[in-house]
């Protein structure tokens, strides 16, 4: 994840569960071989970006839309709500 959160030229990153991240380049998008070991890494990796803004996310609150610091856009659903992501 780093790597694509370090390269410019990709203008989002979509996780729709471990095994399904995706990144849009030029206006395409492209799925990556890149995956989480498991439901609950990936869980740790959402709640450690929201901390950053002060937002939490859990089952009682399963749904995240906020800004961070340097002007990104971070939208993160968990279940109840989605059922991909933990």
């Amino acid at each position: 994840m780093e790597d694509f959160l370090s390269d410019s030229s990709i203008t989002e990153i979509m996780v729709n569960g471990p095994d399904n991240i995706f990144i849009e380049k030029a206006g395409k998008i492209s799925k990556t071989n890149v995956s989480f070991p498991d439901e609950k890494r990936l869980k740790t990796v959402i709640d450690r970006i929201v901390s950053q803004v002060g937002r939490h996310i859990d089952e009682s609150s399963p749904i995240v839309d906020a800004r961070l610091k340097d002007g990104s856009r971070v939208n993160a659903v968990i279940r109840p709500v989605s059922l991909k992501i933990p």
